[in-house]
This record gives C-alpha cells, structure tokens and sequence, in this order.
C-alpha cells in the first residue's frame, strides 16, 4: 500500500515533493553493469548465438520462398493431387518455421534462457549491492536513471502501513501471515517483455 501511495503521489506532486526530509541518492545499473568485464562477455557471447540462430531462420525462410516460387510455377502442370500434397508441404515447412522461431526467440525461447542464465546472475549483484550500500550508509531511497528513476530500495522504516490501518480502524489479525519485507522493489524478474533481443540489460524485476 505505500508503494501505491508512493506512486501516485510521485507522480501528481513531483519527485522533490516525496523526497523532501528522506536521504536519498541515484544510481546507475546501466553503467554499472557496463563497466563488468562478466557483462561484456555475456553480451558478446548472446549477440553471437543470436547471429546463429537467426541465420538459421533466414535460410528457412528462403528455402520456404523458393518452394512457394516453384510451386506457383508448376501449378499448371500439377494434377489435384499432386497441387494438394506440395500445398501439404508448404504448410509444414510454415509451421516447422513458426516452431523454431518461437523455440529461439519466444517467450520461454532459448534466447530468453540464455540471457536470464549469463545477465541475470550480474544484474543481481549490483542490485544487491545497492541494497547493502543503501543500508550500511543509511539512505532511505536509491533510484535507478538508468530505468527511468525506478525505486530500487525503500527503507523498512518509511512503510507505515501499521499506522494506516490504526488511523482507518483497522485491527490487525493475530493469525495474519507475517508482513512481507518491502526493502526493495528488486528489478529482473519480468519475464514478459521482449525476448526476441538483446537488451543492455535483463528486464527490471517489478
């Protein structure tokens, strides 16, 4: 809930407004991350797979254009038969060629897999470091510029959720599961954005 305020609030009244009395500081992951000889490695390695994989798309998608080409042009001398089965097998080279662009660069694709595998480990070691600094310096705030000021570490003490729920009347339950930590809104797990390229960095966990 006090990220939600945080939010709103972020965005109807400006960021010095929410800020103002709290310690805070920006950070760059962006760049951070670019300075890692670990980074530029991964990304040399994922941008010489992607080359791989496309080429082999790209050889597919010419082999399937030569058919349909041949196959336009044989058509009148093709019996119903014999126009049905090549019509068959333009269908299955589509489909093959459907099938190994989504085992590469779909969702759950091998790009995907291959960039969560060599990126993700890094990417949690500077937002783990963030986190350490925030606490052993004490900040309340760290923001990322390189994500668009998104908030990488909230100090437990700016959650008043508890004080909330008094000032509503709202008795809080004994049997209530233990209240998550709310430290940090830790990027890299989102695993909906594109997965057909090779981004600077993994997607922010949200």
């Amino acid at each position: 809930m006090f990220r939600f305020i945080f939010f709103c609030c972020l965005s109807s009244i400006g960021l010095v407004g929410i800020v103002s009395g709290q310690k805070y500081v920006y950070v760059d992951t962006e760049y951070m991350l670019s300075q890692m000889n670990e980074y530029i490695a991964a990304q040399a390695e994922l941008k010489v797979q992607t080359e791989r994989w496309n080429n082999e798309i790209d050889n597919k998608k010419n082999d399937l254009e030569l058919f349909h080409r041949a196959l336009n042009a044989e058509k009148p001398l093709l019996s119903e038969s014999m126009r049905l089965e090549r019509l068959a097998d333009l269908k299955s080279m589509e489909n093959s060629l459907v099938k190994l662009q989504m085992e590469y660069f779909g969702p759950d694709g091998k790009l995907f897999n291959k960039q969560k595998e060599l990126i993700q480990p890094l990417q949690d070691k500077v937002y783990g470091g963030v986190q350490k600094y925030a606490k052993e310096k004490g900040y309340d705030l760290i923001f990322d510029r390189s994500s668009g000021n998104q908030l990488l570490y909230i100090t437990p003490k700016l959650d008043k959720s508890d004080e909330i729920m008094a000032f509503l009347g709202i008795v809080k339950r004994s049997t209530s599961p233990k209240k998550p930590k709310r430290e940090t809104n830790s990027p890299g797990k989102n695993e909906d954005q594109e997965k057909n390229k090779i981004p600077k960095t993994l997607p922010s966990k949200q």
